[in-house]
């Protein structure tokens, strides 16, 4: 519960639109540093459940035609996952498309973060004021466009540095790294991506942040081979008297993190919507 809000209260509400995908982000902070290539391990923290929990996240798009595919099977399954945006694709390229794609991830309920300006390898970019454009760039275009508070990054290849520590803290940014990529950019299989994070999954005893790519076919041939998996292996589950594999949302993070400085914005939002769902989320904050 979060302040009399339950979790399934939030996923419906987050399918209403824009303004509640903004609230979920809103009440949603930082993932803590640890230890996977300096970063957080698990990812998203322990499993909250004591069941295997997994949460999808989506780098580099959007782009057509396989963003628009990859939400087709998410939207199919019920899933709601963070989509790790670059902000070229809003500056350059097929700029309409990419605004379409942008509002129906937040219209659908995802969650929009920040994947760097160009991509680039901020351990690799000596300049201070480059390396921090990546950032800030990006983080502009993807909070003005997306029309909510763009609380998440992840550094392109997980890079782990002194420079980019610093450069998340200075921004009170912490990393939000992965535990599963079947580096399907690389071998551009599906089926051999599929089996490769069905195989993680079926050893998963805590939570685990899977991670893919929104630019690439093998995603769109992998990912519902996954979540079918996923559904069969639950229904076995739930046949056996053993708990389920759950499937995390930004509504689940929302419950266990409160980011703190939004509140004020959040009640703010909910003055001017009409969503009813947005006041409700806001009213149950303290």
């Amino acid at each position: 519960m979060l302040h009399g809000v339950r979790v399934l209260d939030l996923e419906m509400m987050a399918r209403r639109g824009v303004a509640l995908a903004a609230a979920l982000v809103a009440l949603t902070t930082q993932v803590a540093p640890g230890r996977a290539k300096g970063w957080s391990s698990p990812a998203a923290g322990p499993s909250s459940t004591g069941a295997p929990e997994l949460l999808f996240t989506f780098d580099d798009g959007p782009n057509e035609p396989t963003t628009g595919k990859i939400l087709d099977i998410l939207a199919k399954h019920h899933v709601h996952a963070i989509f790790f945006m670059n902000g070229w694709h809003f500056e350059t390229g097929a700029v309409e498309k990419s605004q379409h794609l942008i509002d129906r991830v937040v219209r659908e309920g995802h969650i929009v973060a920040n994947h760097t300006q160009t991509h680039a390898q901020l351990c690799t970019v000596k300049d201070d004021a480059k390396r921090a454009w990546e950032v800030d760039h990006s983080h502009e275009i993807l909070e003005r466009l997306a029309r909510m508070p763009v609380l998440w990054f992840r550094t392109p290849y997980g890079s782990y540095c002194n420079r980019v520590v610093d450069l998340l803290a200075e921004r009170h940014l912490a990393h939000f790294h992965w535990d599963i990529d079947p580096q399907e950019w690389k071998n551009k299989n599906g089926d051999v991506t599929a089996a490769y994070i069905i195989k993680r999954i079926q050893h998963l005893q805590d939570r685990a942040v899977v991670l893919m790519h929104d630019t690439k076919a093998a995603t769109v041939v992998a990912l519902p081979q996954v979540l079918d998996w996923i559904e069969a292996e639950n229904a076995r589950r739930t046949a056996n008297g053993r708990m389920p594999i759950r499937i995390l949302s930004g509504a689940d993070l929302a419950v266990e993190r409160t980011a703190p400085g939004l509140t004020a914005w959040l009640r703010e939002a909910a003055t001017t919507s009409v969503d009813d769902g947005l006041a409700l989320v806001a009213n149950a904050l303290p």
